[in-house]
């Protein structure tokens, strides 16, 4: 597994992370638990009824024509499954989602954003997504090949495609609680996962931050060059330490009534790639996956407050 680099862009930024069981026989053993010493502590509620969510992430950029159109088969997909059943991560990736100023005869003041990240990188470089040619998508990253790509899906399709995700049963349940300090832009993220049945394999946490509300340039093949785009859902970095490819949070299997809670403090920086961070447009996409399919299980995102 690639530990992704935290860049010098947020250099001053705080990554830390915490982790204790609410079920387990063994006691704390996380030396980064002063790191989180003073956030809040946070109530989960009791949950009954539980949800299986899909995660499609839609790897896209703003010189792709048809990339608009994903976006607007996600959205549709979104609203036909309320309750956010249907969680969207975009990963800009690659030549397509790369700085090109005055593109398509416009101002050299068009076009410069760039909101490729690290983190984005290296899930494009293993999923070979822009390789591939964009838009592509990944559904809880399910039939990975490596040779066939078999995981990369086409937008054309996808209410076909993720029709059977979406009766699938859960079989843990996640929850994210956050608390955010406007004085010092620290937030702090609490990870419950609790497993509804018994599974086998080794499974890890990914905890990501994404942003809404972004405004620049896009091609798109139905309307031209758009000046005022609005790009949403946007990876902008990983809180967790790791990077890329998330926590340990299983080895072996969990047994059905298996409850974790892990704890991650973040400060957002000002600004990504130059781009300002805007707390209140921000969110967290937090899911578990299986380690040797690479498939998520589950998947959940939570509002900065």
């Amino acid at each position: 597994m690639k530990k992704a680099i935290f860049t010098s862009l947020i250099s001053a930024s705080l990554l830390f992370a915490s982790c204790d069981y609410v079920s387990n026989p063994y006691p704390e053993k996380n030396a980064n638990i002063s790191d989180t010493a003073t956030c809040l502590s946070v109530t989960f509620p009791v949950v009954t009824s539980h949800i299986k969510k899909l995660l499609i992430e839609d790897y896209t950029g703003h010189t792709c024509p048809n990339c608009p159109r994903a976006a607007r088969n996600i959205d549709t997909l979104e609203n036909q499954h309320p309750g956010q059943q249907v969680i969207v991560l975009a990963i800009h990736a690659g030549s397509l989602a790369a700085p090109t100023p005055g593109f398509g005869g416009s101002s050299t003041n068009d076009f410069i954003e760039d909101y490729r990240t690290t983190v984005g990188n290296t899930y494009d470089a293993f999923f070979k997504c822009s390789t591939s040619g964009l838009p592509s998508l990944l559904e809880n990253r399910k039939d990975y090949n490596s040779v066939d790509l078999t995981h990369l899906k086409s937008y054309i399709s996808i209410p076909s495609d993720v029709a059977p995700y979406l009766t699938e049963p859960s079989v843990v349940d996640l929850q994210i609680k956050l608390n955010y300090d406007t004085t010092n832009r620290k937030l702090c993220c609490a990870i419950r996962d609790s497993f509804l049945t018994t599974v086998t394999g080794n499974y890890k946490l990914v905890s990501l931050l994404a942003q809404d509300s972004l405004i620049s340039f896009q091609d798109d093949i139905d309307h031209g060059l758009v000046s005022n785009y609005i790009f949403n859902h946007v990876l902008r970095d990983a809180i967790n330490p790791t990077g890329a490819w998330g926590e340990t949070l299983v080895t072996g299997g969990a047994v059905s009534g298996l409850t974790q809670i892990r704890h991650f403090a973040y400060t957002l920086p000002n600004s990504f790639n130059n781009i300002t961070c805007i707390p209140k447009n921000c969110k967290i996409v937090a899911f578990i996956y299986n380690t040797a399919t690479w498939e998520i299980i589950q998947a959940e995102e939570a509002i900065i407050p």
